[in-house]
């Protein structure tokens, strides 16, 4: 015979043929332990996911150094460089190859002079301090047009040397460190545009500056 249980021995009383109503109850609470833990689980990559995202928001859209490899060092340069009040013939862009400050048409020297013009030294003045702050290689180039000339010299190739050097004794002059400069000159060699007008002629006719990556500082 069964042994009886005495009533007022127990609280609660559930007859034998209910007693599967116990590991249910235990099994309910497993379930539940397993979704606290799984959200938990969720709630860390949702936190690693939105530290990554906040990673990158130092950086402007579109950069093209993001995937490259290189340090934010120029894309802070860029975005700086970019805040100044500069003339409308100098642009800024950032590209894989550096940031380059492209001064266009006669903004820096007018057509056949190697005189470096007062609005652009007052814009390289501006530049100094975001220049002067990084260790990276400085490309200048130099570039003319079909109608430039100068007596003194007697090709483009030369007139482009001469007018990518005197921004570099410029800078130079500043304490921009010389190793830090390379200077090159391409004639009318590499056209951005079609030099059948007179005005296309002149946008062809420019002065880079370029920041070098990080990768090709000596």
């Amino acid at each position: 015979m069964g042994q009886m249980i005495d009533e007022e021995d127990c609280e609660i009383c559930v007859p034998f043929d209910q007693e599967w109503i116990f590991t249910y109850g235990d099994l309910v609470t497993l379930l539940l332990c397993f979704f606290i833990l799984l959200f938990s689980m969720c709630r860390t990559d949702v936190e690693k996911s939105k530290q990554i995202s906040d990673s990158f928001k130092s950086m402007p859209p579109g950069s093209p150094f993001i995937f490259s490899g290189q340090s934010s060092t120029l894309d802070k340069a860029s975005k700086e460089l970019e805040q100044l009040e500069v003339p409308d013939d100098v642009s800024i862009n950032a590209s894989k190859a550096g940031v380059e400050v492209s001064f266009s048409k006669t903004v820096a020297f007018e057509q056949g002079s190697v005189t470096l013009s007062e609005k652009a030294k007052g814009a390289l003045i501006k530049m100094l301090p975001i220049i002067g702050q990084l260790q990276n290689n400085i490309e200048i180039s130099g570039h003319t047009d079909e109608s430039d000339s100068n007596q003194k010299y007697p090709s483009n190739w030369e007139l482009s040397v001469a007018r990518a050097s005197v921004i570099a004794a410029f800078l130079e002059s500043k304490l921009i460190p010389a190793d830090r400069i390379q200077v090159a000159g391409y004639g009318n060699s590499r056209p951005r545009f079609n030099p059948d007008t007179a005005y296309k002629r002149s946008l062809n006719r420019r002065v880079q500056i370029v920041l070098m990556p990080e990768d090709q500082t000596r």
